[in-house]
Formats: C-alpha cells, structure tokens, sequence
C-alpha cells in the first residue's frame, strides 16, 4: 500500500502555540484560503480515510475532497488536562504530569486524556485495516504523522527530544508493506508535493 498521511491545516490553537489535543478547533482564515488554492487531486485514492476532528475534515473540504470516511482511531491523542493550555500554563499548573509528558514515555496517561500507548495502540490498527487498499489518503495529525515517521525510519516508538509531526498541512509518504513501513517522502508542503 502506498500511503499519503496529510497534517491537518494551521489552526488558533497552533499559531498560539496550544495544546488542541481533541479539541474541535477551527482553521485559520488564512489558512482556509491557501488550502482552498491549493491543486489537490484526490481522485486516486482508494479511499479517504479522516479524522473526525473539526480542523482535519475542514482540511479535506478545503481541498476539494468531497467523500472520506470519517475514522476516529486517526484522531489526535486525548490531551485531558492540557488541551487549550501553552507548554508554559501546563508547567505552572501541572508541573508533574507536565515533566512525564514530555519524555514521551509509552504509559504515562495525561489526567483526563490517555497515553501515548493507547493512542499508538489506535493507529497501528487502523494501519491494519487500511493495508488491503492500494492507495490511500488520511487526512489526520500530528500525533499521528509523528508515530508513522518512527515507524517508517526505524526510531523508537517513545521518548526522544521531540515529535517527528510534520508541518501543519503538509504531506508524508509511507509504502506498507504487511506490517512493515516505509518512510519515502516526509514533511512536503502540499504545493511542491502536488504541483
């Protein structure tokens, strides 16, 4: 299977630097603009699959794709308590949950949210599903792009310095192959990726 994984487009939230976590934020006004130019031809696609957040379907809408099938296990990760908050507010007032964040262990479950192995846990059988397609779109986040990257390259599923997630709306390449992914293409702003 060939896999095209697009980030959500920029939201308030993003450009504010807040968690959005599941959060049904919107677009920006400038970003629902550039999408709306952008030449996006999701005709070969067998099918679209997108998360049911808000910011991912005005994504796919944006670009002019009229059918997707909605797919909750592409949703962003439940970040309970530390959705709408910058990094600095979740430090302030959750400091020890907030450090356990932010060494992307596996098992650590935000209060209110869930951990990075449940949500890992979603994607990976979502990818189980979709594999018996040729070629496929999902239109999801970071959390997600971030898990398919370390898949794809071989890093390890948690922990590290940082979240490979992508730029907001911008497409990432995977080739799968049983239960074996590859990394071809990652962070391609949409004009290059389909110009």
């Amino acid at each position: 299977m060939l896999l095209d994984v697009l980030r959500d487009g920029l939201t308030e939230a993003n450009h504010s630097h807040r968690f959005n976590g599941t959060l049904d934020d919107p677009l920006t006004a400038a970003q629902v603009a550039e999408l709306e130019r952008t030449d996006f031809d999701a005709s070969g696609y067998d099918p679209v699959f997108c998360s049911p957040l808000l910011r991912a379907e005005q994504t796919a809408r944006c670009l002019g794709v009229s059918t997707w099938r909605p797919e909750p296990r592409l949703a962003e990760r439940n970040l309970g308590v530390f959705e709408g908050l910058t990094a600095h507010e979740c430090r302030r007032r959750y400091p020890e949950d907030f450090a356990a964040f932010e060494v992307f262990d596996a098992k650590f479950r935000i209060p209110g949210g869930e951990s990075r192995a449940e949500h890992v846990a979603r994607v990976r059988d979502w990818l189980r599903d979709a594999r018996r397609f040729e070629r496929v779109l999902a239109v999801t986040h970071g959390g997600t792009v971030d898990f398919l990257y370390r898949m794809g390259t071989g890093q390890p599923m948690h922990g590290g310095s940082g979240i490979f997630g992508s730029d907001n709306a911008a497409l990432s390449t995977f080739e799968v192959s049983g239960a074996a992914v590859k990394l071809l293409a990652f962070n391609q702003r949409l004009a290059s990726a389909v110009g």
